[in-house]
């Protein structure tokens, strides 16, 4: 059961979040600031959540384990990432931020082999290349172009800053899965995290020069707002259940399918054409996943 559901599970979140992320820029483009946007969708997604988890009599907890896991998943996963990755793509651009989002697996591997909780093996290594190369075939060319056309003075600080993103989202994936608390599901689990990153980007949100209540200018960025509420109320749900039926490296595989998904959002939504590379890339990042998912058998 597990081999059909993991690698459905890898899909679908990766495509949703990806999908998210692809209707963040059309908002932009439309007037809605990517910080409010994401502020509020991790908030209203997680009081609907909430409002699941108490439908199906799963409680979401406010106690002190419970807490304590909603706001260092949070940190760690959602809150710290997101920030950087938006102050790094406003000083080096969203083409190189997006450049640091396939080393995710890669940190969950390397800090999951550190702590004794994987091994490596022929396999899952040869998975984890086959994924990253294929990731890299799709954003390495943007993020060329980008540095070729009048911003090649990059700083190294917004530079390592950018790659501290990955970093973090490894230290997460393998924080919820080692400090999942004893019998909680994944519905509360979910609820509790998307409210904690909300609160802590709370403070980001005020001192920055967004809106904390988006001023919607037409119907396209309406329906943005409402869509990336919904695809998070749903994507998390399947986040939270990978979460809890996969390894943590396993789990990072989502990075390469939101990778994907950008690209094909990429043609659909904004015009941009189909290069070469970019159907091998989708085959290697296939090849990687039933590489890594062989192992988990």
């Amino acid at each position: 059961m597990f081999k059909n559901k993991a690698p459905l599970y890898v899909m679908v979140f990766g495509s949703l979040f990806g999908a998210t992320i692809s209707f963040a820029k059309l908002g932009a483009l439309n007037g809605l600031d990517p910080l409010t946007l994401v502020f509020w969708q991790m908030l209203i997604g997680g009081i609907l959540l909430w409002l699941t988890a108490k439908v199906l009599s799963q409680p979401v907890r406010t106690d002190i384990r419970h807490t304590r896991y909603y706001l260092i998943a949070g940190l760690l996963g959602n809150a710290v990432p997101t920030t950087l990755a938006f102050m790094a793509s406003v000083n080096i651009g969203a083409a190189l931020t997006g450049l640091v989002y396939p080393l995710s697996p890669v940190f969950t591997f390397a800090f999951s082999l550190l702590i004794g909780i994987d091994k490596a093996s022929p396999l899952k290594i040869t998975g984890m290349i086959s994924g990253l190369v294929g990731a890299f075939l799709i954003v390495l060319p943007p993020a060329l172009d980008s540095t070729s056309d009048g911003t090649q003075n990059i700083s190294a600080i917004w530079l390592g800053l950018a790659f501290l993103v990955p970093i973090f989202l490894g230290l997460g994936n393998i924080y919820r899965s080692m400090d999942w608390p004893t019998g909680t599901k994944p519905i509360p689990l979910a609820s509790g995290m998307l409210i904690a990153t909300s609160l802590l980007l709370l403070p980001v949100l005020l001192f920055s020069d967004a809106q904390v209540w988006p001023d919607f200018n037409n119907n396209i960025a309406i329906t943005v707002f409402l869509g990336n509420i919904v695809i998070s109320y749903v994507g998390f749900i399947f986040y939270f259940e990978l979460q809890r039926i996969a390894a943590p490296v396993y789990f990072s595989q989502i990075s390469y399918f939101i990778t994907i998904t950008t690209l094909i959002f990429g043609v659909l939504l904004f015009g941009e054409s189909i290069k070469w590379y970019m159907i091998p890339s989708i085959v290697l990042i296939f090849a990687g996943l039933y590489l890594v998912s062989k192992k988990q058998n």
